[in-house]
């Protein structure tokens, strides 16, 4: 069995070139932990993911520790007393950022006619999503353990999936030129 077989078509393409909102947003909407960022022109850059974005969300005073202390301990770090207010200023700020400052590069893929196999064991390895691309580095698709579970439910129509994904990218370019007009 290869790649191609269970693979998720990606519906909406995440741009390196937009603003860290966007992600924010589709990751929030979408219940999406790592999402597969590509360059307008359909290139890879690479993933983006909730843990990456969280490490810019963190008060300024730990992170500068955590530099300074690479070893300490800095899972107990409650006498900071964060608000939640202090919390959505770092976040507010982090949505005006691009996403290329936070796309995490050092990504492996794998082509549709790779075996299964070793994208399994790409996630059992903690990639959780593998990105397949073609010989051009274009994304085509992403494996999880969730698509391949869908991909081998027989009642998954793939057909039906592709036409769903070409309909929200032309909803989504919709949205961005009526934004683009206001």
């Amino acid at each position: 069995m290869d790649c191609k077989t269970v693979m998720a078509p990606i519906k909406v393409s995440i741009y390196s070139d937009e603003l860290a909102g966007v992600v924010i947003d589709f990751m929030v909407e979408k219940h999406m932990g790592l999402v597969p960022v590509v360059d307008r022109d359909g290139t890879f850059a690479g993933l983006i993911s909730g843990d990456s974005l969280m490490a810019f969300m963190l008060p300024r005073a730990l992170t500068t520790m955590a530099k300074s202390h690479p070893r300490a301990g800095m899972h107990k770090v409650s006498f900071l007393n964060e608000t939640a207010h202090e919390m959505q200023e770092r976040l507010n700020g982090l949505r005006g950022r691009p996403i290329s400052e936070m796309v995490d590069r050092n990504v492996d893929t794998v082509r549709p006619e790779t075996p299964l196999i070793d994208a399994l064991m790409m996630i059992k390895s903690k990639q959780y999503v593998v990105p397949v691309v073609d010989d051009e580095n274009k994304l085509v698709g992403a494996i999880s353990f969730f698509s391949v579970l869908y991909g081998l439910n027989e009642e998954y129509d793939r057909e039906k999936a592709e036409k769903q994904k070409i309909h929200e990218r032309e909803e989504r370019k919709q949205d961005h030129e009526k934004e683009a007009k206001q």
